[in-house]
């Protein structure tokens, strides 16, 4: 969906088993992101315990319980489906939970490439990354929007350019600005409650898709458009989403997120340094309307204090540009970067 009137939703998660991991990343950004109440996490190796307590750095709380039984007693309107299983299916025993969800009048919230609603026929079902149809070519009218556009790019998929993007826009708001955040993936979509999941939209379409998010966030007379990245330059199965991206949302400048310098991007694909990278993005950019990268969000995961600190000044001496981790630190350094950098639009022929 583009934009439509989102109903307000109260949340049950469903993250069994896995809920402290990385592949509960959807269920993560919902609760520290979203809108939207979560009432309750499933995940009976977890019972008892309270989101702050296991995950502080979500900013939010809310009891996690054994199963639905528990979490219907909180009184949810929808479930969401909070990880991405391996091999993209879901196990039979998460099935029986949605559809005892489904039974019991609960919506079910999937960003899934399995499409969930024909295991539900009639019942409510959103599957997130089902996309309009009717999307058009790229038409230009990008290149007219007023607003200044921002967009984060990456040397590598899956390395935090939802949460740089999330976290700049905190940071605007923080300082009073009224930024616009365009939800380009299942997990954003799911936080804003509107966007569109490029990566499934048919190729041709990427960047028409791109560019009529864009449009439908400048309707909203924001002072900042901060478009969320997708896949990365540099990896062979997800760069044909990020090069569509980039030629259809029209940035005024970029955003690099990187993180350690040293890992493969993909098995045999070494990661080149982030000042290579930064140098690639903004040549592919220029093809269509120039876009210098004007800083680094960095993801210092797993890294301790001072390891961080010597990584976020070896980024920024090597690149030149203001870095920062934005959720270990602030933001504030990446967005006033965004502000400084030039307004001048050009147009690509």
């Amino acid at each position: 969906m583009i934009r439509t009137e989102a109903p307000e939703r109260r949340y049950a998660i469903l993250a069994e088993g896995r809920f402290a991991s990385r592949s509960a990343k959807t269920a993560h950004g919902l609760i520290r992101y979203g809108k939207d109440e979560v009432v309750a996490v499933m995940d009976s190796t977890l019972a008892g315990e309270r989101v702050a307590d296991v995950l502080p750095d979500l900013r939010r709380d809310a009891p996690i319980v054994r199963t639905l039984e528990g979490a219907l007693e909180l009184s949810p309107t929808s479930v969401l489906v909070g990880l991405a299983p391996a091999g993209g299916r879901l196990p039979e025993e998460w099935m029986e939970t949605l559809r005892a969800a489904a039974d019991a009048g609960l919506e079910i919230v999937s960003g899934l490439h399995q499409r969930l609603a024909p295991e539900f026929p009639g019942k409510p079902v959103w599957d997130v990354r089902e996309p309009p149809e009717g999307l058009p070519l790229f038409s230009g009218e990008g290149f007219e929007v007023g607003t200044k556009v921002a967009l984060t790019v990456g040397t590598d998929s899956a390395i935090g350019k939802m949460t740089a993007t999330l976290e700049i826009a905190r940071a605007a708001r923080e300082v009073g600005l009224s930024p616009e955040f365009v939800p380009t993936g299942q997990t954003g979509v799911i936080i804003a409650g509107w966007g569109l999941c490029v990566d499934a939209v048919v190729s041709d379409f990427v960047a028409g898709a791109s560019e009529q998010l864009v449009l439908e966030a400048a309707r909203a007379s924001p002072d900042l458009i901060l478009v969320e990245g997708q896949g990365s330059l540099g990896h062979p199965a997800y760069s044909g989403v990020t090069l569509g991206l980039m030629h259809g949302s029209c940035p005024d400048c970029l955003i690099l997120c990187a993180a350690d310098p040293y890992e493969e991007v993909f098995s045999g694909v070494p990661r080149p340094s982030s000042a290579h990278v930064a140098r690639l993005y903004e040549e592919i950019a220029s093809l269509i309307k120039p876009a210098p990268v004007v800083a680094v969000s960095l993801n210092t995961a797993g890294l301790g204090e001072s390891e961080a600190r010597k990584l976020i000044a070896t980024v920024a001496d090597e690149t030149g540009l203001p870095t920062a981790d934005p959720f270990r630190g602030s933001a504030a350094p990446i967005l006033e970067a965004v502000l400084e950098a030039s307004k001048t639009r050009a147009v690509g022929l």
